[in-house]
């Protein structure tokens, strides 16, 4: 990949990923400034922390796919939060989601951190991971406190 390439990526995944901070943080908005929409956030943003959560256990899937080390581990990775999300979503009660979802992208970029130490993974990626991991988990803090009142 030529350096310009490499720039190009850099540029689109940083984008990407803190525009994948929007909805958490629209949704954390919303629930706070309007008593009307307060549930249909709180819904939506719940839907949108399972959906990337999901996609971030995803990542150790195509990780398996390419890399000759950790299969077996990278594809349990890859399965548990969208299985833990969803048996929350439908056994435990919102608030309990809520704090199960947001201590989800913790515990993952704990998971992924030693794992993706050990390839070729873009000092920039390592960088902005932990700072989408915190605000997100900020965000679930936040939503939570706002249905705890």
């Amino acid at each position: 990949m030529t350096s310009d390439e490499q720039v190009r990526v850099e540029t689109i995944g940083m984008r990407l990923g803190y525009l994948g901070l929007v909805p958490f943080i629209l949704g954390a908005v919303i629930a706070l400034l309007s008593e009307e929409l307060a549930s249909l956030a709180i819904q939506a943003f719940v839907l949108y922390s399972l959906a990337i959560l999901s996609f971030m256990g995803g990542v150790h899937w195509g990780l398996a796919l390419i890399t000759g080390t950790r299969q077996s581990t990278r594809l349990l990775i890859s399965v548990a939060p969208v299985i833990v999300a969803w048996i929350c979503l439908i056994t435990l009660a919102a608030p309990l989601t809520l704090a199960v979802l947001g201590g989800g992208f913790i515990a993952q970029w704990f998971i992924d951190r030693p794992l993706l130490a050990e390839l070729p993974i873009p000092p920039w990626y390592l960088e902005m991971r932990p700072r989408l991991a915190y605000v997100v988990a900020g965000c679930h803090l936040f939503m939570l406190f706002r249905m705890m009142n």
